[in-house]
């Protein structure tokens, strides 16, 4: 669905302190692969020198390195020759099968292990040829490249690079069932120089005596498809001159600059984009960023950091309470929504001047189940957020039920709500599962009384919650609490072997908000030191639904001010991704603030593997940094009902199956077999053995 840009803040609404406490915690306060079939010969071959200049296409053999300008023939004893404008190492065989012999003969291409470099956005294609025993077969060949986003097939046997990112590739050429492959990378130079600053960065001094890099941190983990970071540097003086250079195999970006302090640059969404999708693995390929200065004529050693990128996109919207804190002075909330790839908040359901929060998301993405600020408990309300705007749901707000937060069941067809205000105080509150139908409550105490902020597994099996609350009043304002976990049973409604996952303990602060990975393996949650308000200390901590494998997320809430941590809809690129609210500094944009905003980190899979899993964590940008954004809630996009509709991936469809239907994809019904990104329940439902079945749905395996 399309949702409205959220506009300034002008709610009149008055929101009770109640409300505010439930939500928030804030005492007083409100808070695929391009094939060609060969039906024409494209092919041509010219003698060319050893040398390259900038701007033509270069070839070699090999790896290429990260920072080099060019590459070149791997021995100056190889002799070269140059097809289209490229040089080539005819002898290469490197990661390049020479053919398959059938029998009858050996199919072969020419040139092999091609490197083409765009400079500039100057775009220089590729001629191929395929050799059948010495005979040219090209135009009776059938070609195929399986890396679209880097390169196509023209004219049959002619490559072209998109320009669009950089990679390698492999090319293949088949022939009356033989067979033949080479690699076809492409590296991409871009250089942006508008004011012709260049020639004032020769011969630097020594390292720069003032200037800090403020955000991102050093060795921020990012996915796919988010906004672009703005880079924050603090020590610098009005009008310095800048060169910002990136480095990874593929690209070499670099832009001259001038800006003034505040310090800040956000680099180019097209350009971002291009950076991180050619990227070839978080840990394999890692991102060297440097930004260098030059101040008064002097010319300083760049500071450099890295930065990683996981090849993979990150699915999904974060759904948050918003309150206006600093941006009016009205006292109200109410939940937004905001694209990590879109950086921009927007309205999804217009309440009027309710004020309303302690939302959850179901898991196909279509019902959000909040509460009202209209008497206590709160009157529980679910809506429709698969039409534009969202609209009540089943359950309209009723006074006869209603609490605080809830959590979905795996369908969505099943509720558990914290059934905690009014004479409800947090040591006798039950848990309630109610029908989302028609808001039959099924179960009306599930754990026992003093228990809340409940979490129900992706798979439906097990409900989390914090129980064990001594004192009345609300549940987050509870200083003993330990963290829980049951079994649901059969009947989906009840549970059993109900065990502690973490007790309160000696650790500072007491569990509170867990949160199930999308695995089903793993349960994060936070350690606020203030019942679960977010006006305190905090950090982040995960743990197996075992009860082994308790880790602080040492490295992500490193502020010791975070809270509330939820996991994505789906792992990606090797690591699960966790979006939290912190009062941490946002670089030199949020400076002594002490306001919540929303940050994800990358949490590495398995978590096992090391002491910390965590990573720095990135912002969340599209906030209104004048306002707190609370309680964040991870969910996927409200899947799409009608079949034929285009997506991109199965968990965009309510089927769970998105299909390929020549050059686009539609949703539709599973074939005998689950393409990848499609839904599943083992491995063997998966076309593919190495997309084996994750997190519900068959994944290809990312590079490290």
């Amino acid at each position: 669905m399309a949702f409205a840009r959220a506009p300034q803040l002008p709610l009149t609404c008055l929101f009770s302190a109640l409300l505010v406490s439930a939500c928030t915690g804030e005492e007083g306060e409100t808070e695929a692969s391009a094939t060609a079939s060969a039906t024409a010969s494209a092919s041509a071959t010219a003698s060319a020198t050893d040398s390259t200049t900038e701007g033509t296409t270069e070839a070699t053999t090999g790896s290429t390195t990260a920072g080099s300008e060019s590459t070149t023939a791997s021995s100056e004893s190889t002799s070269t020759s140059e097809t289209a404008g490229t040089t080539v190492d005819p002898t290469s065989t490197s990661d390049t099968s020479t053919g398959t012999d059938t029998g009858a003969g050996v199919l072969d291409i020419e040139p092999k292990d091609v490197v083409l470099e765009i400079v500039d956005g100057n775009i220089i294609q590729q001629n191929f040829t395929a050799t059948y025993d010495g005979v040219d077969v090209t135009a009776s060949s059938e070609w195929s490249y399986d890396k679209p986003a880097i390169g196509l097939l023209m004219l049959d046997s002619v490559f072209v690079p998109t320009g669009a990112s950089g990679g390698v590739g492999t090319l293949k050429a088949t022939y009356q069932g033989a067979e033949a492959s080479t690699t076809v990378a492409v590296k991409i130079k871009k250089t942006l120089d508008p004011d012709g600053l260049a020639g004032e960065f020769e011969n630097p001094t020594g390292a720069d005596p003032g200037m800090t890099i403020v955000y991102p941190y050093d060795l921020t983990v990012f996915p796919l498809n988010v906004a672009a970071p703005v880079v924050q540097w603090n020590g610098v003086q009005n009008g310095d001159l800048y060169k910002l250079h990136i480095v990874e195999e593929y690209v070499d970006y670099t832009t001259y600059f001038s800006t003034n302090t505040p310090a800040r640059h956000l680099i180019a969404e097209e350009d971002w984009t291009m950076i991180a999708e050619s990227g070839q693995g978080a840990k394999s390929d890692p991102l060297a960023f440097s930004l260098q200065r030059k101040s008064g004529g002097t010319l300083y050693e760049p500071v450099e950091q890295t930065w990683r990128i996981a090849q993979a996109r990150l699915p999904g919207r974060v759904y948050y309470w918003e309150l206006p804190d600093q941006c009016n002075n009205g006292t109200n909330g109410r939940v937004l929504t905001i694209k990590p790839s879109e950086a921009e908040a927007a309205t999804f359901f217009d309440a009027g001047n309710a004020c309303w929060g302690c939302h959850s998301v179901s898991r196909d993405g279509r019902t959000v189940s909040t509460v009202f600020s209209q008497g206590t408990p709160f009157p529980l309300a679910t809506i429709d957020v698969s039409q534009d705007p969202g609209q009540y749901a089943n359950i309209m707000p009723n006074a006869n039920l209603g609490g605080t937060f809830s959590a979905f069941n795996h369908d969505g067809k099943r509720l558990v709500l914290s059934k905690n205000g009014g004479s409800f105080g947090a040591n006798v509150s039950p848990m309630q599962i109610i029908d989302t139908d028609n808001g039959q409550v099924l179960n009306p105490d599930v754990m026992g009384q003093g228990c809340g902020e409940p979490a129900w597994s992706p798979d439906g099996s097990m409900i989390a919650a914090t129980c064990g609350y001594t004192n009345a009043g609300w549940t987050f304002d509870q200083a003993n609490a330990d963290l829980r976990i049951a079994d649901v049973n059969a009947d989906g409604i009840s549970v059993s072997n109900i065990t502690t996952l973490v007790p309160k303990g000696n650790e500072a602060g007491r569990p509170a908000y867990p949160n199930f990975s999308p695995g089903n393996e793993w349960v994060v949650f936070g350690r606020p030191t203030s019942g679960s308000r977010s006006t305190g200390n905090g950090s982040l901590w995960m743990v197996g639904v075992d009860g082994n494998d308790l880790k602080k997320l040492e490295t992500a809430s490193s502020d010791d001010r975070s809270f509330n941590p939820t996991f994505a809809p789906l792992r990606a690129g090797g690591y699960f991704w966790v979006v939290f609210m912190s009062r941490r500094d946002y670089g030199n944009t949020l400076v002594g603030a002490n306001r919540q905003q929303l940050w994800i980190t990358a949490i590495s899979d398995p978590p096992t593997d090391e002491l910390d899993p965590s990573n720095p964590p990135f912002y969340v940008r599209g906030q209104e940094d004048c306002a707190k954004s609370e309680n964040a809630y991870f969910a996927a996009d409200p899947c799409i009902e009608d079949e034929n509709k285009t997506c991109e991936s199965g968990i965009d469809c309510c089927t769970g199956h998105c299909i390929q239907q020549g050059e686009i994809k539609l949703c539709g019904e599973k074939g005998a077999c689950s393409e990848e990104g499609n839904a599943c329940e083992s491995d063997a439902d998966c076309c593919n053995d190495i997309n084996p079945c994750v997190d519900g749905y068959c994944q290809p395996l990312f590079p490290g």
